[in-house]
């Protein structure tokens, strides 16, 4: 079996558009799409993202910390993860930008998806299991179990097997922060004797997204405009 990991788009439309056009041009059209979440937030398209994705035939879409941050305004109050009084406007600002049945998708996001890929377990969340705002400890590993674990939350692809289990993270399609500014996502491949994992790095129009950001006065525009560029974590999140 074969399947394509995809998180963390950060309303990033034109990452997400090369996405779906390297898929469909790429014999990868047949392949179940799973999206790990973090859909807005530190980018110009937040509705135009979600439009996009509610038009998509993705097999899951999970929320992540981005997502519950736009839905949940007491997830906002004394938020650690904000560095600064800006990242507060920014989600604020974000959710005034999307439409009721973009609010209403984003509220019924499931956290966390398990199925079966011939003998192995797949089971999916953003972040780790009980928080979407860390991610998973290369410990789980020593279970086994023939378990595939996928996550997102990092924008830093990750692979890691031990025993019978597997850590895989595809990074970012819309904010990557591995000092590689092109779109990440992974294919998994499934098979009776063999796991395996390739992640994908696609060049997208990194300038019209940085126009937007400027041309709609994106709230924490300018650390968001740099790591778009660097691929390197600014503390603007």
């Amino acid at each position: 079996m074969k399947f394509i990991l995809a998180s963390d788009i950060h309303a990033n439309l034109p990452a997400l558009e090369v996405f779906f056009d390297y898929i469909a041009g790429h014999e990868l059209s047949g392949a179940p799409v799973y999206f790990l979440g973090d859909y807005v937030n530190l980018g110009p398209f937040p509705e135009e993202c979600i439009r996009a994705l509610r038009d998509f035939p993705g097999r899951i879409y999970l929320a992540g910390n981005h997502d519950r941050y736009v839905v949940n305004e007491r997830s906002l109050d004394h938020n650690p993860y904000f560095g600064s009084p800006d990242g507060v406007i920014h989600s604020r600002w974000t959710r005034d930008q999307l439409s009721p049945e973009s609010l209403e998708w984003l509220r019924g996001l499931a956290i966390r998806h398990q199925f079966k890929a011939g003998r192995y377990l797949v089971d999916m969340i953003h972040g780790r299991h009980g928080s979407d705002e860390e991610t998973l400890d290369d410990g789980i590993l020593s279970e086994g179990g023939d378990v595939i674990y996928a996550c997102g939350h990092t924008h830093i692809p990750r692979y890691l097997a031990a025993a019978s289990a597997w850590i895989m993270n595809p990074g970012s399609l819309g904010k990557p922060l591995d000092r590689d500014n092109r779109a990440a996502f992974g294919v998994v491949t499934a098979e009776e004797d063999r796991v395996g994992f390739e992640v994908i790095r696609v060049r997208y129009d990194i300038e019209r997204t940085v126009r937007a950001l400027e041309e709609r006065d994106v709230p924490w525009r300018n650390g968001i405009i740099d790591s778009l560029r660097t691929a390197v974590y600014l503390d603007e999140e």
